[in-house]
């Protein structure tokens, strides 16, 4: 330590190391202090902003710039609108054709799909997927959309060629009329809370029964046959009517290995 360094360092001493404790001092009470904006899950990322990006994936550009500038992470954001109907936000942005939406994420780090692949008509890369994955060309991306509709969502010629070829076209497995949902359509209740029931209705744009929880977002339902019904998106999920008459009086819904019995109310 040089003679002016050790003069300046013994001068300040005292009051050196005492603006050093008093700085850390001050980065705790910092730190104490912004403890409560912190939730319980930090450090993972609260489910409402990965919500919002995915939501605003579909369409809105400049939300999803300004939501990327606060935490690039949120790129690779993915959401369940419900019973596991899981979406990323490339995933939302490729089934509605949302081409520079796409871009801006991938070069935030999100990773694509072969639905991506076929939104962007990246035709080489889908034809070596499906030639490899057997099955890959009836796979179905976010709230049961076909390969088709995401290729005709992004005015993909190439893909929409070549899936054609194999027999593929615009598949609309929701779409029903409404009179099959007459004996279906009420509220229905499996507890005394107001949010301990679905309410079961009609989407008219896309010709579509619903079910709804209160404050929850509705989910387009498809018939598999009889009075079963798979919320879009979750095949693997069979909600299961019973009648009295020409009247459901009860739905069973599949939930963490058992099921729901609410009854119309």
């Amino acid at each position: 330590m040089s003679s002016c360094t050790r003069r300046v360092f013994l001068a300040a001493g005292p009051v050196g190391v005492l603006s050093v404790s008093a700085l850390g001092s001050t980065r705790g009470l910092a730190a104490r202090e912004r403890k409560d904006t912190v939730g319980d899950a930090y450090p993972t990322t609260p489910a409402e902003r990965a919500q919002a990006i995915v939501g605003a994936s579909h369409a809105r550009i400049d939300r999803v710039r300004e939501l990327l500038a606060e935490d690039p992470g949120l790129a690779k954001a993915s959401w369940d609108w419900g019973f596991g109907d899981w979406e990323t936000a490339i995933g939302a942005a490729s089934h509605t054709g949302q081409k520079p939406i796409i871009e801006l994420l991938i070069a935030h780090g999100a990773r694509p799909t072969l639905f991506t692949l076929a939104t962007l008509d990246e035709i080489d890369a889908v034809r070596a997927v499906i030639e490899h994955v057997p099955g890959a060309d009836a796979l179905e991306g976010p709230h049961s959309i076909s390969l088709y509709d995401h290729a005709r969502a992004g005015k993909a010629a190439r893909v929409l060629e070549y899936l054609e070829s194999k027999g593929r076209s615009s598949e609309r497995p929701i779409a029903t009329e409404r009179a099959k949902g007459d004996p279906y359509f009420g509220s229905y209740a499996w507890g005394p809370g107001e949010g301990e029931r679905f309410k079961v209705d009609w989407f008219e744009r896309q010709s579509a029964i619903t079910i709804e929880r209160p404050g929850g977002v509705s989910r387009m339902l498809m018939h598999r046959g009889g009075h079963e019904f798979s919320p879009a998106g979750a095949r693997h999920v069979r909600l299961r009517f019973e009648l009295e008459g020409d009247r459901a009086v009860r739905v069973l819904v599949p939930w963490a290995g058992t099921e729901l019995v609410a009854t119309r109310v």
